[in-house]
């Protein structure tokens, strides 16, 4: 079986592959020089490993059974074409606990003014007992708030299991309703579960269904709550986002998914809408996974993924292509 790697590979990725060349001879694995030798070799691969693909290259692509992604969005995928020819999709979590640290880590910063307060005192401007004790300098606590977590997958569940050290009350949005160890409600209605919360932490999958999810009557009701996002951008419509904020509705946000990348090394502000502005938003460059453990875990259940497909034809985990994640 050929294995097609189409995706950046750092030294670590190398080594792991270099696992799989020892244990699989009779297999082959191809990491491409460039561009062009990748598109040449995609009409013989049966796996890639590549979370970006077009319509276009699964065409071409045709002895291909099985798409790896080495993270866990699959929204770059062209999942009609890949339907249509009834090819699997993996992908994993691997630095699923480590975003959900982000995640709860962003929500301490913005509720704790963190940012704002160091900005300002980097000025000399002080706030709190040094300066009157006024009211409006309060920060807010975490400890013993109503938080709402929409997405209980690997992150959702990892942000709860966190939170449990500051006694949350936690409610959980999921579109099949069941038990989940940590959180004491669960609903599939998403409007119950913003109600619910002080906190929100958005971390679902980025899919038809879920794009914009989070719109302006929703951003309405959240008056006075903190909104985390560490799932995907577009899953808060973005002038919604503005709105909620520019308004006063929300108490605050920390947003590490965003809406305008840099194309290499360029200069490029995160929304077309000046959200960085706001004194209670806390920014963060999408890097919820971006540590060693988390590049490692991503890696390594990438490699569990590929062993399992080339053993028992189908990869660990599995991605419903109806669903899309």
């Amino acid at each position: 079986m050929m294995v097609l790697f189409l995706t950046g590979l750092t030294d670590y990725f190398k080594s792991r592959v270099d696992d799989l060349i020892k244990e699989f001879p009779n297999d082959r694995f191809v990491i491409p020089q460039n561009r062009s030798e990748g598109d040449t070799l995609l009409k013989s691969a049966e796996i890639i490993v590549s979370g970006s693909l077009t319509a276009e290259q699964i065409e071409r692509a045709e002895q291909l059974k099985c798409i790896i992604v080495p993270w866990a969005g699959v929204n770059e995928l062209p999942f009609e074409a890949i339907r249509k020819k009834g090819i699997v999709v993996s992908n994993n979590h691997g630095n699923g606990k480590i975003v959900a640290e982000r995640a709860v880590a962003l929500a301490l910063a913005v509720m704790g003014r963190i940012v704002e307060y160091h900005n300002d005192l980097s000025k000399g401007v002080w706030h709190g007992f040094e300066v009157g004790s006024k009211s409006e300098d309060f920060w807010y606590s975490l400890q013993g708030k109503k938080v709402s977590i929409l997405g209980l997958g690997t992150i959702g569940r990892h942000i709860a299991h966190l939170l449990s050290a500051f006694d949350c009350e936690i409610m959980g949005y999921k579109r099949n309703v069941e038990q989940v160890d940590g959180i004491r409600y669960i609903t599939n209605n998403i409007d119950e579960a913003i109600a619910f919360g002080k906190v929100i932490f958005v971390a679902l999958p980025l899919t038809k269904e879920t794009n914009g999810i989070i719109n302006k009557e929703r951003i309405d009701a959240m008056s006075g709550k903190f909104l985390i996002n560490i799932g995907r951008g577009s899953l808060i419509d973005e002038e919604a986002l503005y709105h909620g904020l520019k308004n006063h509705i929300l108490a605050g946000a920390g947003i590490d998914t965003w809406y305008l990348y840099p194309r290499g090394h360029e200069v490029q502000l995160p929304s077309k809408y000046p959200i960085h502005t706001f004194p209670n938003v806390v920014i963060s460059p999408h890097v919820g996974g971006f540590t060693v453990e988390g590049l490692v875990g991503r890696i390594d259940e990438t490699i569990e993924n590929i062993r399992h497909a080339l053993v028992t034809g189908r990869p660990k985990t599995v991605v419903d292509l109806e669903n899309e994640y």
